[in-house]
């Protein structure tokens, strides 16, 4: 008898064949956990960027001192230091406690009549300056509505307004109340921020009745406009929405 075909064994046969891995499944793979990593070190990198550009901006003047000191072996005396390696080393520690020690002092300085006066000799002397006392005295306005409370100074409330155009809500900050004695109209004076810099924005100066008043406190309206909406509570009480008229066509009313 002729025999017949052996029979192929299962585990080799093409359809029980083991199956390799895909490159698409380990790219995915990579590509979720690169992301997820990433994310996690954005806040990170953040606060370190913020924190090196503070450190340098505030002892640009004070490390030079620093240095200086510590060459030239002023605490020689107090106890023996390596001028080379304290200069590398401690020259931003001291950076810092200079600096530190010269804003303390200006504080101090603005608390005793002779302090005071002083710094206004400085203030009328820098407002003089022709290319400076522009930018000068508007961050010293700006500086001093933020430092007060109470009384309708700083950001009032936080509200919301058609920007850049009808349909698009945006935060902006009620800054100021103007009445139009012609008229007898109220106009609200706003602060529209920009995300993520809230420090840089639009002035606008509209009705009162064109803007929606909203139950959030400026701190938590600074925090959605950082977080470009993300801290936003899912739910907004508009309050009272029977003043808030109709909204009108671009056509008809043009926006400024």
């Amino acid at each position: 008898m002729t025999p017949g075909p052996a029979p192929s064994s299962p585990g080799l046969s093409p359809g029980n064949a083991p199956k390799l891995p895909q490159s698409g499944g380990f790219r995915r793979h990579l590509q979720s956990v690169f992301i997820g990593g990433f994310v996690v070190l954005i806040p990170l990198l953040v606060t370190l960027y913020i924190v090196s550009f503070i450190y340098h901006f505030a002892t640009g003047f004070s490390y030079p001192v620093a240095q200086w000191m510590l060459k030239s072996n002023v605490f020689g005396r107090i106890a023996p230091i390596d001028t080379t390696k304290a200069t590398g080393y401690l020259a931003p520690v001291l950076a810092v406690v200079l600096t530190a020690g010269f804003i303390y002092l200006i504080g101090v300085l603005s608390t005793f009549v002779i302090g005071r006066q002083i710094l206004n000799v400085v203030d009328r002397f820098i407002e003089n300056l022709p290319l400076l006392k522009g930018i000068y005295g508007t961050t010293k306005q700006v500086i001093g509505v933020f430092r007060q409370s109470g009384g309708g100074a700083g950001f009032q409330r936080v509200v919301l307004v058609e920007f850049p155009r009808q349909g698009l809500w945006t935060i902006a900050f009620v800054t100021n109340e103007i009445t139009d004695t012609s008229r007898g109209e109220k106009y609200v004076t706003i602060f529209i921020p920009m995300t993520p810099n809230p420090t840089s924005g639009f002035f606008q100066m509209v009705m009162e009745h064109e803007v929606r008043n909203t139950d959030w406190t400026v701190d938590q309206g600074i925090k959605i406009v950082l977080s470009g909406g993300l801290l936003a509570p899912t739910e907004l009480n508009f309050g009272d929405t029977t003043s808030v008229p109709a909204v009108l066509k671009t056509d008809d009313v043009p926006l400024t």
